[in-house]
């Protein structure tokens, strides 16, 4: 599922929009400062970045002026009360992909979030298959052997980057960049329980996981032919 930076100083918007992404499966880290999120933008792996354009520090549209030249490519919804024409061409011209005004309908925002994730450089297929596996992108399932496996977000986020790369390894860092929380307490022990706990619903008795550990480096999906 798509990993999403907030950034917002208003905490009981930033709460509320936290919660509803949440309800959807997306993985959400929030900070309330033009700087952080500058940096965060940077160094961290995200799908979506939701940006207020009033914050402490760098304003939203500083930030993506910034991020923008130095060749960021995640995509950007740019959020303020700011409603005149010649505002949202500024928000556009900073390299914003979306604009939405202030107050907004929840369910307004995550459309537009649904629809920025679906453009052809975020998310292009619907259905992913790895042997017995399916994950439908639409809904947000998987199935083993036709069966529906329940995945907690966490999980169906690692099984979706694996799935999506088949054979390729993924080394502990990338995999905490990834598909955890910056602010949660990560490390390699937190990727090898994950991994472990996802195995334990997605395995098939009498048949190898599809999850290989690869020694020294981190973990792969392999398929067959």
């Amino acid at each position: 599922m798509a990993k999403i930076l907030l950034v917002e100083d208003n905490e009981s918007l930033a709460e509320a929009v936290a919660e509803a992404l949440a309800t959807r499966g997306y993985i959400v880290e929030h900070v309330a400062d033009g700087n952080e999120a500058l940096d965060r933008l940077k160094l961290c792996y995200y799908d979506l970045a939701i940006l207020d354009w009033m914050l402490p520090g760098l304003t939203g549209v500083e930030v993506c002026t910034r991020y923008r030249a130095e060749g960021g490519k995640v995509l950007i919804l740019m959020l303020t009360a700011k409603d005149r024409v010649s505002e949202k061409e500024h928000a556009f011209d900073s390299g914003a992909d979306e604009y939405l005004v202030k107050p907004f309908e929840t369910r307004e925002l995550l459309a537009r979030v649904k629809a920025l994730l679906r453009r052809p450089h975020a998310i292009a297929e619907n259905i992913l298959d790895a042997d017995y596996l399916r994950m439908n992108l639409n809904e947000r399932s998987v199935s083993k052997q036709g069966e529906k496996v329940e995945l907690t977000p966490a999980e169906y986020a690692l099984l979706e980057l694996l799935m999506r790369n088949p054979g390729r390894i993924f080394t502990f860092a990338e995999l905490l960049d990834r598909v955890f929380d910056t602010d949660d307490m990560a490390s390699d022990e937190a990727v090898r329980q994950r991994v472990l706990r996802l195995r334990k619903k997605i395995d098939v008795s009498e048949r190898e996981s599809l999850i290989k550990t690869v020694k020294g480096l981190g973990y792969k999906l392999e398929i067959k032919a």
